[in-house]
C-alpha cells in the first residue's frame, strides 16, 4: 500500500510537471522557462514523500516511545497540538527551496551548454516528458475496460507521444533556451547559439 502511495505521488508531481512544460511551450514567453519549471514541479514529488517518510517514522518512534514509557512508568513531556501544523509548514518551505535551488543549478547548468549538447538533452527530457503523457494513456486505457487491443493501442501511443515530444524538443531547442550568458562562461558565445 505504501509504495504505491509513494509511486502515486511522484506521479503526481510528475504529470504536473508535464503539463507545465506543454503550457509554457504554448506561451513564447515562457518557453525559455519550460524545462526548468517542469524539472521545479518534478522535484516537488520526491520531496513531499521524503517529508511524508519523517513523519510517520517520527509518530511511529513517538509511538513506541510512549509504550516504553508506559511499562516502565516514566513521564514523557506532552508535545504540543500544534506540532504538527508546523511540521507541515516546514514541509512545505523546505520542498520548496529544494525544488528552486535544483531549478536554478539546472538554469546555471544548461547555460554552459554548447547548443548541439543542449539539442540532444532537450529532446531526451521532451521524449521523457512525452512519456509522462504515455503513462497517463495507459491509466485511461485501463479504466476502459471495454477497449479491444489496450495494450497494443498503449504501446503505440507510447512510441507516438515519446517521438513527438523527442522530436519537438530536439527540433525547437533554441527557444526552449535563455538569452546567450552575459557573463564569460565555460562556453563561448558561438558554442552557446550553436554557430561553430
Amino acid at each position: 500500500m505504501l509504495p504505491l502511495l509513494v509511486l502515486s505521488i511522484i506521479f503526481l508531481f510528475l504529470v504536473v510537471g508535464a503539463s507545465v512544460f506543454v503550457i509554457c511551450g504554448v506561451l513564447p514567453p515562457l518557453r525559455k522557462y519550460g524545462l526548468s519549471a517542469a524539472l521545479w514541479c518534478a522535484t516537488c514529488g520526491p520531496c513531499v514523500v521524503l517529508w511524508m517518510l519523517l513523519g510517520g517514522f517520527a509518530m511511529v518512534a513517538n509511538a513506541l516511545a510512549l509504550q516504553a514509557a508506559q511499562t516502565k512508568n516514566l513521564h514523557l513531556p506532552v508535545l504540543p497540538n500544534g506540532i504538527g501544523t508546523g511540521y507541515i509548514v516546514l514541509g512545505l518551505m523546505g520542498t520548496i527551496v529544494v525544488a528552486t535551488v535544483v531549478a536554478w543549478v539546472h538554469q546555471t547548468a544548461i547555460r554552459q551548454m554548447t547548443f548541439a549538447l543542449f539539442r540532444i538533452y532537450a529532446g531526451l527530457v521532451s521524449a521523457g516528458i512525452g512519456s509522462v503523457w504515455g503513462w497517463c494513456l495507459w491509466i485511461s486505457l485501463v479504466l476502459d475496460t471495454h477497449l479491444p487491443y489496450r495494450f497494443l493501442l498503449w504501446g503505440l501511443g507510447m512510441v507516438v507521444l515519446c517521438a513527438g515530444f523527442g522530436y519537438a524538443g530536439f527540433r525547437w531547442a533554441k527557444k526552449l533556451r535563455n538569452d546567450s550568458p552575459t557573463m564569460p562562461g565555460l562556453v563561448s558565445q558561438a558554442e552557446f547559439a550553436g554557430l561553430v
